[in-house]
């Protein structure tokens, strides 16, 4: 979907996520009516503020009304209800899609209500922080991430080239996976370090945190994101995450057992392989 012919568009919650899409949209755009819905006039009235909606709505029925674009940007565990909501007013040639973190639970959601073929096709931008609201919405949050478009085989091939040139034109990298794929590789790299970092952050005793440096605040810093949005991604994707646990209580059973028998070579040997592996293989640290 090429962002200069879009003239109306909804987006549905309008939070960090939702409010920088705003303002990346109207950055590229500055003609296109954005509509934000939300259940609080307070953050729809901050999201007016910034820039990132040009209408607030506590009722998504007459946002959605003649849009040629519909963005989820809730918690995922309110997509099922705003889909079986603004499905009878959904315009024939309008584009349904969503910022959620897990995608195989929302997929089959939205092929159930809206049909399979219908107008939905998932989306993950992998951009955001631990800030939550409008108020932290930048126009540049989505510059230079990866979206992953998740398809399936009912898909029209023509929504799948729209949603991909609508992310691509926001300057993402745009990378397709089937839903189930996803999760599992989002639990690895997204959702176990959320959890892990909730974890370490109960972890210090009385009067720790004081002395913790910049190393603990790096490594929790996962933990002061919305509490409400990772609820439903954890429950949303049970299954994968479980199995990302597992795998990671093997592995720390295995450091385990380094430490306690006094391996000095095979510690060496862990953290050597996990510093190569990060400085060459992860994005922003290959040369």
């Amino acid at each position: 979907m090429s962002l200069g012919k879009l003239q109306r568009l909804t987006i549905i919650g309008v939070g960090l996520l939702g409010g920088s899409i705003g303002l990346a949209i109207k950055v590229r755009n500055p003609r296109v009516r954005i509509a934000g819905v939300g259940r609080r006039r307070e953050s729809l009235e901050e999201a007016l503020k910034v820039g990132a909606i040009d209408e607030a709505h506590l009722d998504a029925i007459p946002a959605v009304t003649g849009s040629d674009l519909v963005i989820l940007a809730t918690p995922v565990g309110a997509f099922e209800d705003y889909l079986r909501l603004i499905r009878p007013v959904l315009s024939p040639k309008a584009m349904v899609t969503d910022v959620g973190s897990t995608k195989a639970a929302v997929v089959h959601s939205a092929e159930r209500i809206l049909g399979k073929g219908g107008p939905f096709v998932g989306s993950h931008p992998m951009a955001g922080s631990e800030h939550k609201g409008p108020a932290y919405a930048r126009a540049d949050l989505l510059a230079s991430a990866t979206c992953i478009v998740t398809p399936t085989r009912f898909t029209p091939p023509a929504l799948v080239r729209r949603a991909v040139r609508f992310w691509r034109e926001l300057g993402m990298h745009v990378v397709r996976m089937d839903p189930a794929a996803h999760d599992r590789a989002v639990a690895t790299v997204s959702h176990l370090p959320h959890v892990l970092a909730g974890l370490l952050m109960m972890l210090p005793g009385k009067g720790q945190l004081t002395i913790s440096s910049g190393g603990f605040r790096d490594a929790t810093r996962m933990a002061a994101g919305d509490p409400e949005m990772w609820r439903d991604i954890i429950l949303t994707n049970r299954r994968a995450i479980l199995d990302a646990v597992d795998a990671f209580d093997e592995s720390l059973m295995h450091l385990r057992d380094l430490v306690q028998i006094g391996d000095a070579s095979g510690i060496e040997r862990f953290l050597t392989a996990a510093k190569n592996r990060r400085d060459r293989r992860l994005p922003g640290n290959r040369a």
